[in-house]
């Protein structure tokens, strides 16, 4: 119903929603339908609970700051550290709602079509997503010849990352290249290989969603 533009949009209008509210009660229902969406589209159990493990520590950090560091009584940092802590957990899984089911690809292209969104950034993004493999490879590669050479080069040192870094550059003029030959000219008309239409159907989801927010800040007490 809606397509990767308004799944953005609308992640982007709760993230403020919830930036400018502090509403428990609010956090709380916005995660529950983010992880009961993530259940029934069959996300894996793995990949959920690798959100949850990055979660923890931000969500702990959060609320014990500002509970045990908060300048009101006792009551007033209780909410106010649930507030943030569970604000963090919002974010996360609206974040994985967003991308689920949802290639990079999807999202750039969706949205240089929908929100005119440069082309020269968002192919010089998919170029950079496309290269993160082969920044694995390069990794390994620098290491194995500093062995050869006698030299142990951890993930910590600088000259590992000062090599991948050439490693990089040597990629950039490539891939900038490649682009020139297949005929891409900055600021030129572009065709798609497929549209990614905004149906109005969606807007009239996002909207109603938006209203529910209001509804439950409106009788929600904590």
């Amino acid at each position: 119903m809606m397509n990767a533009t308004q799944r953005m949009i609308l992640a982007l209008a709760i993230s403020l929603e919830i930036s400018l509210t502090k509403s428990v009660t609010l956090n709380v229902v916005l995660f529950s339908v983010a992880f009961l969406l993530l259940l029934i589209r069959r996300q894996p159990l793995k990949k959920i609970g690798l959100y949850v493990a990055i979660a923890i520590i931000p969500v702990l950090g959060s609320f014990w700051s500002f509970y045990l560091y908060g300048q009101g009584t006792a009551a007033e940092n209780l909410h106010f550290g649930l507030v943030m802590g569970s604000r963090v957990l919002v974010f996360i899984f609206i974040g994985a709602w967003l991308t689920m089911g949802m290639t990079p690809y999807v999202l750039l292209a969706s949205l240089r079509q929908n929100l005119k969104m440069s082309a020269t950034f968002t192919y010089g993004i998919l170029g950079a997503l496309n290269f993160m493999p082969r920044f694995k490879q390069a990794f390994s590669s620098i290491q194995a010849a500093g062995m050869m050479r006698g030299e142990v080069l951890r993930w910590w040192q600088p000259t590992l990352y000062f090599k991948a870094l050439v490693h990089a550059i040597k990629w950039s003029k490539n891939l900038a290249m490649a682009m020139t030959s297949h005929g891409f000219q900055e600021g030129a008309s572009r065709s798609a290989y497929r549209d990614y239409p905004m149906a109005k159907s969606g807007w009239v989801l996002i909207v109603l969603i938006l209203i529910a927010l209001q509804v439950i800040l409106f009788f929600s007490r904590y």
